[in-house]
C-alpha cells in the first residue's frame, strides 16, 4: 500500500492511459472517430486526475499544519515546564527578586516565540529556507563558547 501512495502519480496516470485506450476500443466500432473518443475520455480523465490531485495536496498541506500546530504546542509546553523547575530551584530572599526579573524577561521572549511560530506556515518556512540557507551553513554552534 505505501509504495501504491508513494507513487500515485505513476499507477493514476497508467490507469488514465488505460481508459482512454479502452474507451477508444470499445468505441471506435460504433463509428466515431478514434481520435475524437481519445480526445473526449483523455479530457474527462485529466480532470479527474486533476481533482484527485487537488485532494490529496489539500490533504497534504492539512496534516503539515496540524503537525507544525502539534509541534508548536509541545515544544512551548517543554520549555514552560523547564522554566517551572528552574523557578522551583530559585534561592529565597533577596536573591529571589534579580531571579524573578530574569524569568519575567524569559517569559517575555518566550511569548514572542510563540507568536511567531503560531504564523509559521510552509511556505514561510521555504523563505525562510532560501533567504538563509547560505549564511547557516557558515555558521557553526559551538557549545564551549555558548
Amino acid at each position: 500500500m505505501k509504495h501504491f501512495i508513494d507513487n500515485i502519480e505513476l499507477y493514476l496516470s497508467g490507469a488514465g492511459l488505460l481508459v482512454v485506450w479502452a474507451a477508444a476500443a470499445v468505441l471506435a466500432p460504433l463509428g466515431i472517430g478514434v481520435w475524437q473518443i481519445a480526445a473526449v475520455t483523455a479530457l474527462g480523465v485529466s480532470v479527474l486526475h486533476g481533482v484527485i490531485f487537488w485532494v490529496v495536496r489539500r490533504r497534504q498541506r492539512r496534516i503539515r499544519s496540524k503537525s507544525v500546530h502539534d509541534i508548536r504546542e509541545m515544544l512551548l509546553d517543554q520549555v514552560k515546564n523547564q522554566l517551572a523547575v528552574m523557578r522551583m530551584w530559585m534561592p529565597e530572599g533577596a536573591e529571589r527578586k534579580e531571579y524573578e526579573d530574569r524569568f519575567d524577561g524569559i517569559n517575555e521572549a518566550i511569548a514572542e516565540i510563540d507568536q511567531m511560530m503560531d504564523g509559521l506556515t510552509e511556505e514561510k518556512l521555504k523563505a525562510w529556507k532560501s533567504t538563509y540557507r547560505n549564511a547557516a551553513e557558515h555558521v557553526r554552534f559551538d557549545p564551549a563558547i555558548a
